[in-house]
């Protein structure tokens, strides 16, 4: 996995150069971070809907994956 971070790029997010939102992958894939509490997919168009956990605004991801993972 690579470790170019995707962040949240709203002007108003309170996170210093935005809030983590996941990891992009060599393949053009997302994986989530794990403060991500929302998003939508749209698996017809490719794209994803990531909600920023640090102040709610919305990124939009096109790519060939997005995996969320949740730890127990």
């Amino acid at each position: 996995m690579s470790r170019r971070e995707w962040r949240c790029r709203h002007p108003r997010c309170p996170t210093p150069h935005g809030a983590v939102l996941g990891q992009l992958t060599a393949d053009g894939g997302l994986v989530l971070d794990p403060a991500v509490v929302g998003f939508r997919a749209f698996l017809d168009t490719r794209r994803a809907i990531v909600a920023c956990p640090a102040c709610g605004a919305d990124r939009e991801f096109r790519g060939a994956a997005v995996v969320a993972c949740r730890s127990p």
